[in-house]
């Protein structure tokens, strides 16, 4: 089992927040178009909304960062090193 950490912790706490990490791609992704492929797997749908404040707070805590920042419409997403590790530890405590 993991050890447990204030990060871990923070992601294991929002049944969304969690569910929205665990799902993110490995890949660079734009919030819309994960959004869509979220909703097709989830049975209560989130938000374009939703979404955005999730990525804000993964970004915030360095789990995610935006490749094109200046863009303000399109913006593409990617997990850091930090984030991998962290989905690795939520992973264990399913």
């Amino acid at each position: 089992m993991p050890n447990l950490d204030k990060e871990t912790i923070w992601l294991l706490r929002g049944s969304q927040r969690k569910e929205v990490f665990l799902n993110l791609p490995d890949k660079e992704f734009m919030p819309n178009k994960f959004r869509k492929e979220l909703n097709k797997i989830l049975d209560k749908p989130v938000s374009l909304r939703e979404i955005s404040r999730h990525l804000k707070d993964f970004e915030k805590r360095r789990f995610v960062e935006c490749i094109n920042s200046d863009d303000p419409y399109n913006k593409f997403y990617r997990f850091t090193d930090k984030g991998f590790k962290a989905r690795e530890k939520v992973k264990g405590f399913d």
